[in-house]
């Protein structure tokens, strides 16, 4: 099926030109390689300690088969690290114990310290190493060759051809049987990497995210507190994360022959029972063009997602982001005129996203050729959009009244619209990138239920403002009020940083910022 972007730009432009009170008829994505799915159970699980705890309970359940999809990870990851038992001992236990175990790891250009590149299999025990072993694959990232475009006139088109070797199977998902006859399906953002798990309280003197092995204060200092999100999904829709993993699996780069042998899934999406009560749910995917046989013309329903839901946003309404990265000429164009229209943009950035990294290199030099400042250009300093991000401070134990003060990473990718009576969101593991919404590999989960996103939404602006979750559903009923909160916290928190005092929050103004250093020589820590 050729997907052809410009006629659906055109006419989904078309129908928006009636106007907001006439909104799209849906923001479903309807070129990508899923429906929308009926009677789905949802649950969200905010930051790491919250959702690898229930991963991991997860793997103990099953009973039948567990699959995981990986594109960063560490043969020594601790799901749950006061209990010393890492990810790879618990599914070689239940391999032991007869529970059919499958990964599709990404095979990386560069090696780094947080990828499991090929030959790992042995340096894994228990892994491709016999037929009762975890089976794995690996799997080469494709390019994009092709028109960079989009679909409002901010930006020109222009040719670009990225090698394969700037692409990544960025998925995230673990898929298993839930112990009975069910199957859950956990879709996010968050690594299996010990500085990607964290509490809500995002403590720079956490020990329990550094590596094992790493000399603490070192660990602490060089990698902050992170803020992700994963989500569980009972019903149809989990059926459609099993097939993406059965299709990439089966059409793995690397694919170990003698050890592997092809997935066949277990059950589809349409005999998934319906849960009672249940919620609609769209798996969306990034997908380069002739990645996989089944997929040959590529995926980009994320993007096309995106666009729908904001096209349906103006005054009244309210979008908000949390994103590590931020340059995508079309929905940074769909954010731009959404604001036009009188809708409240919140968004919260990175602060410096895989700084002193080669995978930020990388990104720096893609944002160069994506005329990134362009980008930043239409919506920085729009009287409707605040671009923002997260800190957190500790009492210094070295010195009393003194501060330590850290960015808080954001790795999530929440996109939220919320309407008076209506809200939509999506989450996973795709970045408001070129590289995600073009020819990364990449899934999220897209939803309606305006109850839901609304407590969900609350429980962050909980943890991020640290106010009551009554006091953030409130703002979120009033754009305007909530839009000024968060704008005159980011002040208030920037003094309180300059005078070297505790913060109320934790949002911060992205431009303005500048973190200090974590400097924690001298502080007693212990696992």
């Amino acid at each position: 099926m050729r997907i052809d972007f410009q006629q659906i730009w055109s006419t989904l432009s078309s129908v928006f030109a009636i106007g907001h009170q006439d909104p799209f008829p849906t923001v479903w994505s309807q070129h990508g390689s899923y429906p929308p799915r009926s009677g789905n159970d949802l649950e969200i699980f905010i930051d790491g300690q919250n959702a690898y705890r229930e991963i991991a309970a997860a793997f103990h359940r099953a009973r039948k088969f567990i699959y995981l999809t990986i594109s960063f990870g560490s043969k020594d990851f601790l799901p749950v690290p006061g209990s010393g038992e890492g990810m790879f001992d618990i599914l070689r236990f239940r391999r032991m114990e007869g529970v059919d175990i499958r990964m599709v790891i990404w095979q990386p250009a560069d090696v780094t310290s947080d990828t499991i590149p090929n030959p790992a299999p042995k340096t894994i025990l228990g892994v491709n190493d016999g037929p009762t072993c975890i089976q794995a694959r690996w799997d080469v990232a494709k390019g994009y060759q092709g028109m960079y475009c989009s679909p409002r006139n901010h930006f020109e088109p222009f040719p670009v051809d990225f090698p394969a070797k700037l692409g990544c199977h960025h998925q995230k998902t673990y898929i298993m049987d839930d112990g009975g006859n069910g199957i859950l399906a956990f879709v996010g953002g968050i690594n299996p990497v010990q500085a990607y798990w964290d509490t809500q309280k995002h403590d720079c003197l956490d020990v329990r995210r550094v590596a094992k092995g790493q000399d603490l204060i070192k660990g602490l200092e060089g990698v902050p507190p992170l803020h992700d999100i994963f989500y569980q999904i009972k019903g149809p829709a989990a059926g459609d994360v099993l097939a993406n993993f059965v299709e990439r699996f089966n059409g793995a780069s690397i694919r170990y022959a003698d050890v592997t042998v092809d997935a066949v899934s277990p059950v589809t999406a349409a005999e998934i029972p319906q849960v009672p009560d249940g919620i609609e749910i769209q798996i969306l995917r990034t997908v380069a063009p002739e990645t996989y046989a089944q997929t040959q013309e590529g995926d980009r329903g994320i993007r096309e997602f995106y666009f729908n839901a904001l096209r349906t946003a103006g005054e009244g309404d309210l979008v908000y982001i949390e994103n590590q990265y931020f340059f995508d000429h079309g929905i940074i164009s769909e954010i731009h005129e959404a604001a036009e229209r009188g809708a409240k943009i919140i968004a919260l950035l990175s602060w410096k996203p895989d700084e002193g990294t080669r995978v930020g290199e990388v990104e720096c030099v893609l944002e160069k050729i994506a005329h990134f400042q362009d980008e930043s250009r239409l919506v920085a300093g729009h009287r409707n959009v605040l671009i923002l991000t997260l800190g957190n401070s500790h009492p210094d134990p070295r010195a009393e009244a003194k501060t330590i003060y850290s960015e808080t990473y954001i790795h999530s990718k929440t996109f939220v619209v919320v309407g008076r009576d209506s809200a939509v969101m999506a989450g996973g593991s795709a970045n408001i990138a070129f590289t995600s919404m073009w020819f990364h590999t990449e899934m999220n989960i897209g939803f309606v239920d305006p109850v839901r996103i609304k407590a969900w939404v609350a429980q962050l602006w909980s943890e991020h403002l640290n106010v009551r979750a009554e006091d953030a559903i409130r703002l979120l009923a009033n754009p305007g009020e909530a839009f000024t909160f968060f704008k005159e916290q980011a002040i208030r928190n920037e003094l309180a940083l300059e005078k070297g005092v505790a913060p109320e929050g934790s949002v911060y103004d992205r431009q303005s910022i500048d973190f200090p250093p974590r400097k924690l020589e001298g502080i007693a820590v212990v696992l």
